[in-house]
C-alpha cells in the first residue's frame, strides 16, 4: 500500500499530495478485501458487498500502512473511499496510538524453541478443559456427503500435508513451561492428525447404514486429549460406490470457524497436488505463535483501558435474563441440539438494502431483532447479549489457522425505545461497541466484575447471537473427480442456553438461521417457534429501517 509520506500534522494533512496518497491507501485497502480491480471513490461500501467483518479487514490494511490503529467503525461510519480517506486525514493528524499490526517476526526464539504461551482465548478453553476433560462443546465438527471418486490414500496423504502446513495441527498443550506456572503449547515437528479410512460397501444395507452411525457417533463423542494430542481426527467412509462420508473433528482451542475454510481450501490444493504427484505448497507463512506475540506485546497494551469502559458498561448489568423453562432431565454431555430455518425469500435483499442505504449491518440488525424477541418471551427490557466476534485484526491473521475468536457482550435497553429507529440506533452503539473491544479477553471481563465461574455454562449472559460472514468450506474443482455437501453437525453440548446464528449461506447454499439450545431447559417446539418469531422480528425491523421495501 502507498505509505503517507510527511509527518502527520493537519497542515502536511491538508497538501493535495497527501490527499491524493491518502484516498490511493484507502482505496487499496477497499479492493483487496472487497476483491476488486478498481473502485469509484464514491461507491457505497455496503452496496459492494461489505459488512461488518469485511470493515474490519479493511481497517487491519489501513492501521499497517498509517502505523496506527484505524477502527472498524471508521469504515462502517464513512462508507465511501472519498469520505474514508477524509476521516483519516483527521485522525492520523493525531498522535498514533500502538499499531495493531507489527512486520512478520523471527522464529519463537533464538534457541529455536517450539513452545509458546497460550493466547487470551486459548486460556479459557484451556481452564474450562481443565474443569472438565470430557466435555463436548468444544470439538468443531464438520461433515460432507462426498459424491465421485474420492481416493483414500490421496487423501490420507493430502491431510498430512495440511497437518504439516499448519503449526496448529502439530501442537499439544502441557500445564506448565519449564520454570513457569502457565500453561504452553508445543508445537510437534509431525503432524499430531488421526485419519482413517472405512469401506462399508460389502455390507448389507442395514448393516452398512448402522456401522457409518455407530462409527460417526464415537468419532464425536470422544474427547481430544489436549497433553497428547492429536488434537484433530478425520475419518472418510466409502458408503457406496461413488458416495463417501468424510468427517473432521478439531479441537476449539487450535481452530475456528474461520480456520476451517482455510483448512479446506490447503486440503483441495493438496490432493490436486498428490494426485498429480507434485510437491507441496510448504509450511504457512502465517503461523499463530506469531499472533500470540502481538497480542502479548501490543495489543494487549489496549486492554486496561477497555477494562474500564467496559466494567463501566456492565456493573449494574441486570440480574439473569428470565426466560420461560420447562426442564427436564438431560445428560450435561449430551445437553446440546440445534434448529434451523431458512431466510425468507428477499430478507437478504433487504438487508443489504439497509446496509447499502443507511449503513445498517447485520450485526446491528440482528441485534435489533433479538432485543424484540427476548423482549417479548422475558419481559426484559435490559438485555445482556454475547457476541462471538472473529478477532482477526491484522492482515496476516486472514490466512492463519487458530483460536482467535473471542466473546464480546452487548447491552440493549429497550426503556423508552417505542420505535425501530430508536430500537435500531441503540443497537449500532452497541455493534460499534463490539467491534471495538473485540480482542478484549471475555475471562478477564468475568473477573472485572467478580462473576463466580461455572463451568457448565457461560457467565454473565444466557443467550448469544453470531453472525458469521467468513468463508465457508470451497466447493472442490471439477477436474479433482468428486464434489460434496457440508452438513453442520448438531451440537451435542451447548454453550449457552440460546444460541442464535445467522450464516450467510456462501456458495452452495442460502442464509440461514440456527438455533442452539439446551434440550434440559427448552422443548424443540418452543424452539422452533422462537426462531420463527425471530425472523418476523428481523424482518420487520430490516423493512422498517429501509422504508418498507424487500
Amino acid at each position: 500500500m502507498t505509505a503517507i509520506p510527511g509527518s502527520r500534522s493537519p497542515a502536511v494533512m491538508d497538501t493535495p499530495d497527501a490527499a491524493a496518497a491518502l484516498l490511493d491507501t484507502t482505496s487499496t485497502a477497499l479492493r483487496d478485501v472487497l476483491d476488486l480491480h478498481r473502485i469509484d471513490p464514491e461507491a457505497n461500501f455496503f452496496s459492494l458487498g461489505g459488512n461488518s467483518l469485511l470493515a474490519v479487514r479493511v481497517a487491519g490494511r489501513l492501521s499497517r500502512a498509517l502505523g496506527q490503529r484505524i477502527p472498524a467503525t471508521a469504515v462502517l461510519n464513512h462508507p465511501t473511499a472519498r469520505g474514508l480517506a477524509r476521516h483519516l486525514a483527521e485522525l492520523v493528524s493525531e498522535p498514533a496510538s500502538p499499531a495493531p499490526c507489527a512486520p512478520p517476526s523471527a522464529p519463537a526464539d533464538a534457541t529455536g524453541t517450539d513452545r509458546f504461551p497460550l493466547s487470551a482465548a486459548q486460556r479459557r478453553v484451556w481452564l474450562l478443559h481443565e474443569v472438565d476433560p470430557e466435555r463436548l462443546d468444544h470439538l468443531v465438527t464438520v461433515s460432507f456427503e462426498v459424491t465421485g471418486e474420492l481416493d483414500p490414500v490421496v487423501a490420507r496423504t493430502a491431510w498430512h500435508r495440511v497437518a504439516e502446513r499448519h503449526e496448529a495441527l502439530r501442537t499439544r498443550f502441557e500445564p506448565s513451561a519449564p520454570g513457569g506456572e502457565e500453561p504452553c503449547q508445543v508445537v510437534e515437528s509431525e503432524p499430531l492428525t488421526e485419519f482413517t479410512f472405512l469401506d462399508t460397501v460389502r455390507f448389507p444395507e442395514a448393516v452398512r447404514v448402522r456401522i457409518v452411525a455407530e462409527r460417526v457417533a464415537l468419532l464425536r463423542r470422544t474427547p481430544l486429549s489436549l497433553r497428547t494430542g492429536p488434537l484433530s481426527r478425520i475419518a472418510l467412509l466409502r458408503t457406496a460406490p461413488s458416495r463417501y462420508r468424510l468427517e473432521l473433528i478439531v479441537h476449539h482451542i487450535v481452530c475456528d470457524g474461520w480456520s476451517l475454510a482455510l483448512l479446506w481450501q490447503d486440503f483441495l490444493d493438496a490432493y490436486r497436488r498428490v494426485a498429480a504427484g507434485e510437491p507441496g505448497p510448504g509450511p504457512s507463512p502465517h503461523r499463530f505463535r506469531d499472533h500470540v506475540r502481538w497480542e502479548r506485546r501490543t495489543e494487549s497494551a489496549r486492554w486496561p483501558a477497555q477494562a474500564d469502559r467496559v466494567t463501566r458498561r456492565f456493573a449494574d448489568r441486570p440480574e439473569e435474563l428470565p426466560l420461560p423453562i420447562a426442564p427436564a432431565p438431560v445428560d450435561e454431555h449430551d445437553d446440546g441440539d440445534d434448529v434451523s430455518l431458512p431466510l425468507p425469500a428477499g430478507l437478504g435483499t433487504a438487508l443489504a438494502r439497509a446496509g447499502a442505504e443507511g449503513g445498517h449491518t447485520r450485526l446491528t440488525l440482528a441485534l435489533a431483532a433479538l432485543a424484540v424477541l427476548l423482549h417479548r418471551i422475558s419481559g426484559s427490557e435490559d438485555l445482556v447479549i454475547a457476541v462471538p466476534m472473529a478477532g482477526r485484526v491484522r492482515p496476516e491473521d486472514e490466512g492463519t489457522v487458530g483460536l482467535f475468536v473471542n466473546t464480546a457482550l452487548a447491552r440493549i435497553r429497550l426503556d423508552g425505545a417505542r420505535d425501530v429507529p430508536t430500537l435500531v440506533a441503540r443497537a449500532r452503539d452497541e455493534a460499534a461497541e463490539v467491534l471495538d473491544c473485540q480482542t478484549y479477553p471475555f475471562d478477564q471481563l468475568v473477573s472485572r466484575l467478580g462473576v463466580p465461574r461455572d463451568g457448565t455454562r457461560m457467565p454473565l449472559a444466557r443467550v448469544s447471537l453470531a453472525v458469521q460472514d467468513f468463508a465457508e468450506a470451497p466447493l472442490p474443482d471439477p477436474d479433482l473427480g468428486f464434489t460434496w455437501v457440508e452438513h453442520d453437525p448438531a451440537e451435542r453440548q451447548s454453550k449457552l442456553d440460546l444460541a442464535f446464528s445467522l450464516t450467510s449461506g456462501g456458495a452452495a447454499g442460502r442464509p440461514t438461521l440456527t438455533v442452539t439450545y439446551r434440550p434440559s431447559l427448552f422443548r424443540r417446539r418452543t424452539v422452533d417457534a422462537w426462531a420463527e418469531q425471530y425472523l418476523i422480528a428481523l424482518e420487520n425491523v430490516t423493512r422498517a429501517v429501509t422504508g418498507g421495501a424487500s
